[in-house]
């Protein structure tokens, strides 16, 4: 990063000719030259909205001003002079980024890149220029000291000049002024438009930000694979209508973004760019819920944070209650209330909604213990507005079965996956007829990753993982699935009352990969019957994390 003072310099005006006042249109969920400087502030540089005096401005102005964003208005038609007079106060070796309110892709990682190409450059400019750059068209900003800039203004009456301020700067330049093909992408993209300048360009934009989970901090890459994407591919991943609710096939958990979870994992939890990316592609694939927990760390307070005001209408919310500790056995009605209304007002307030769509037990015992007494202050949550529906997470049948027998559990949550074959039993298949409005989540379906890993990344105690990794690598290349991923998601949505899976990723690589495979066909029953008698006998020790 630059030692320099850098100053990004957004030009807005509301008086454009080909689409009047389109710097005020919504994109993201805010006018787009909102949208523009909070983008291109993510990376922590100054950004200046510079807007002109007229009357014509003000209301732009003071929507930049609610938005927090610093405004200089200056001339309407010497675009140059608004310029240099918004930068009057630095130095003349200081560096000036022209951004346009226009151009919505270009965020503070493009603007770092385009620093560092600067001042490897050695030049005074260094500018994007499509299609020689290969970059898309409207992805673009360019860099300058701001002596350079004061030193070709003088006496410059060019109109030209004064109306698209760097002009001359990259007449001098030249060729060497033009960002070099390859620095932002790895192709020619140059036939992409990502501008707005008309009607057309507008509506373009809209569908591109649609499902865009924070639109001001998703990586500019990202939106460019969006773009290309689409051009090849848009299907939805599955899904089931439960009770005239829509459920896709895959549910994302979150326990990833707020620890390290899993045995198998190996990069920690994501940052907040790559969770912006984790999230926008799954609403993009057509993902419907959310699974969290008020034990996952602090994973619902960064759905709260990369979510504001938008959880609602971008996802379903599963969360689960705080397992309820060191309360004695004896605690009054009160007590047990008291412990549920803190774990759902904490929900509540990390997620940043009013409302939770379905609230689990995290533990079964929670459920039961107390007379009770939990499951009632639940319910009574139900009735007044605060939660939708009640669920319950366990780990066992008979845990599952006593659930069942309650009327007021609607969801429930068991660990399944191809080494398990406890799930298959006719006592628990038997309970399951007896309710038709139970929704029924799978987790576990890679076990903590473990079956897709090597056996050393197995407990050391486990003295068959060697054996068990050749039959799954025996068993997806006998049942022709196309990796371990495969095998396991095909298996267990293959039982038609499993509602959906419940998949957590480290990265948006991670969940994409899983995403595709959705659309693979589930196992037969024969090929099913296969799979369990392989794994017939798997210690149970193995089957629940808890116990490693």
């Amino acid at each position: 990063m630059t030692s320099k003072r850098v100053r990004i310099v957004l030009q807005a005006r509301t008086t454009s000719s080909r689409l009047p006042a389109k710097v005020l249109l919504p994109l993201g969920g805010m006018p787009l030259a909102i949208l523009c400087a909070k983008r291109l502030n993510s990376s922590g540089h100054e950004v200046v909205l510079a807007t002109s005096n007229s009357a014509s401005d003000d209301f732009l102005a003071a929507n930049a001003n609610r938005a927090g964003i610093q405004v200089f208005r200056g001339s309407l038609d010497d675009v140059l002079s608004r310029f240099l007079d918004c930068t009057s106060d630095l130095k003349d070796d200081d560096l000036v980024v022209r951004a346009t309110a226009d151009n919505p892709l270009p965020d503070g990682d493009f603007v770092e890149q385009l620093i560092s190409a600067f001042e490897r450059s050695g030049q005074d400019y260094l500018g994007t220029s499509s299609p020689s750059d290969g970059l898309p068209y409207g992805l673009s900003a360019e860099i300058f000291t701001i002596g350079a800039l004061r030193k070709k203004a003088k006496n410059n009456q060019d109109l030209l000049a004064r109306e698209h301020v760097t002009t001359e700067l990259r007449r001098e330049a030249g060729t060497n002024g033009i960002v070099p093909q390859g620095l932002f992408l790895d192709k020619d993209y140059s036939d992409l438009r990502v501008t707005v300048d008309t009607l057309e360009d507008y509506l373009f934009m809209v569908g591109l930000f649609q499902h865009v989970i924070c639109p001001e901090r998703i990586p500019w890459h990202h939106l460019i694979e969006k773009l290309i994407s689409q051009k090849t591919s848009s299907k939805m991943i599955p899904y089931k209508v439960e009770n005239n609710i829509k459920f896709s096939c895959i549910t994302l958990g979150t326990a990833q973004l707020g620890f390290n979870y899993g045995i198998a994992n190996s990069s920690g939890c994501p940052s907040d760019e790559e969770a912006c990316k984790i999230l926008s592609l799954a609403k993009e694939a057509g993902v419907t819920h959310l699974d969290t927990a008020r034990a996952y760390g602090n994973a619902e307070t960064r759905i709260g944070h990369l979510l504001p005001g938008r959880v609602a209408e971008d996802f379903h919310i599963i969360s689960k209650l705080h397992p309820i500790t060191n309360i004695p056995n004896n605690a009054s009605v009160t007590e047990i209330a008291s412990a549920v209304d803190a774990s759902i007002y904490c929900s509540c307030r990390e997620l940043k909604r009013p409302y939770i769509d379905v609230m689990m037990f995290h533990r079964y015992a929670d459920m039961v213990h107390w007379n009770g007494a939990a499951m009632d202050r639940l319910s009574a949550h139900v009735k007044n507005g605060v939660i939708g529906e009640i669920g319950v997470s366990v780990y066992t049948p008979e845990e599952a079965m006593n659930s069942i027998a309650d009327e007021r559990v609607s969801h429930i949550q068991i660990p399944f996956n191809l080494l398990d074959d406890r799930w298959t039993a006719q006592d628990f298949l038997q309970a399951l007829e007896a309710r038709d409005n139970l929704k029924i989540h799978a987790r576990s379906i890679f076990l903590q990753g473990l079956l897709l890993n090597e056996a050393e990344v197995w407990p050391q105690w486990a003295t068959e993982s060697h054996e068990l990794v050749g039959k799954i690598e025996e068993l997806t290349q006998l049942l022709n699935r196309k990796n371990k991923i495969d095998l396991c998601m095909s298996y267990v949505r293959a039982f038609p009352w499993v509602t959906s899976l419940v998949v957590g990723v480290e990265s948006a690589k991670q969940l994409a990969e899983i995403l595709v495979l959705t659309h693979e066909q589930p196992l037969t029953q024969e090929e099913c019957a296969i799979v369990q008698e392989v794994f017939r006998g798997v210690p149970q020790r193995l089957l629940n994390p808890s116990l490693w």
